[in-house]
């Protein structure tokens, strides 16, 4: 089913104002969501929406967010969101991040007492469009096992980094295991097999089935990707006062809030070269890589964010393709809170 970009965006922001989430936070929440599904990253865009709900009837999470600083200085701040919606809570830290870095070169700030914030690159986004380079990571739900484990003790726990450009920003956003959980939802909504290597069973046994797979735990994208998530699980989690590790109550299936941490970096590089300077040399160091001679099987080189890029512009253009499963989920929903697709 095909459906524009801002009719998605204005039936979910009315689904969540029906479901007492403050204007300004449900226009937050949408347009993250629907920005997920535009770059291609559907397993983080609205087929969450239903998942939010429920969290919100079993009061595991806020509808409005309260944010309150615990402790600052001129380049960093911690900010308590009280169990609120975590893409509002990131849009407030990382608006903070970037006039703290505006002023003093570089900033970092803490969420403490959050929740699933969607994509990382949502925030990276928002400082290199003000000509700062972002950076976006979050603890999440222990449903990934260490390197060499069998016991799940770390999240996917993802990271992005944003550099402004003369053209769009830089954007790399990864999860630190094989693959997102969301694509595993996804692939269990949709009545799809899942690639090896994704997930273990409970058992400890390699699945493509995701609903063996959703009872079991991901895989971390090597030792590298495991290492990465623990380091950001200290920064995110350890750091902050939130909680960390195993100590995380998982989304889907534990009913209290989560408790998660984020973290926001934002660096002015005018600090060190004059802007436009800095984006002539992009200009230059993205030439070297997208006019690099293909590998054999490949046609073309991309820098990371490009595919995202031409997805938004297709689908901005063509609007977005929902599967007859989502489709009918979200019109459920409509039917639900009176609100029309």
């Amino acid at each position: 089913m095909k459906i524009a970009v801002d009719d998605l965006k204005k039936f979910c922001k009315e689904i969540l104002e029906r479901n007492s989430v403050p204007i300004e936070e449900a226009e937050v929440i949408a347009d993250s969501l629907v920005d997920a599904n535009t770059i291609g990253v559907d397993s983080h865009g609205v087929t969450r929406l239903s998942l939010y709900l429920q969290r919100l009837k079993e009061a595991t999470i806020n509808s409005n967010t309260k944010m309150e600083i615990l402790r600052e200085t001129e380049t960093t701040a911690l900010y308590d969101a009280n169990n609120g919606w975590g893409q509002y809570a990131g849009k407030i830290a990382m608006q903070e991040a970037v006039k703290k870095a505006k002023k003093y070169g570089t900033a970092t700030i803490g969420v403490t007492n959050s929740n699933h914030f969607g994509t990382a690159s949502y925030f990276t986004k928002m400082a290199a469009k003000e000509n700062c380079i972002g950076i976006a990571m979050c603890n999440t739900t222990p449903i990934m096992v260490s390197w060499g484990s069998n016991e799940p003790t770390l999240g996917t726990n993802p990271l992005s980094i944003a550099i402004p450009t003369n053209r769009h920003p830089v954007v790399l956003d990864m999860a630190t295991s094989n693959v997102a959980r969301g694509k595993i939802n996804l692939a269990a909504k949709n009545g799809e097999k899942i690639p090896t290597g994704w997930a273990i069973t409970k058992e400890g046994k390699g699945t493509t089935d995701p609903h063996e797979a959703l009872k079991g735990y991901l895989l971390p994208l090597g030792p590298k990707g495991s290492g990465l998530a623990m380091m950001i699980d200290i920064m995110s989690g350890v750091m902050t006062g939130a909680l960390f590790g195993k100590d995380i109550p998982r989304m889907y299936d534990d009913k209290e809030p989560q408790r998660l941490g984020h973290l926001f970096i934002a660096i002015d590089p005018e600090c060190f070269i004059d802007i436009e300077t800095f984006k002539s040399r992009m200009d230059e160091r993205i030439d070297q890589t997208i006019k690099s001679t293909p590998a054999e099987g490949f046609e073309q080189v991309y820098m990371p964010g490009d595919i995202e890029e031409m997805n938004r512009e297709k689908h901005v253009r063509e609007g977005l393709t929902l599967s007859t499963a989502l489709y009918e989920e979200l019109r459920a929903l409509g039917t639900k809170y009176d609100v029309s697709m």
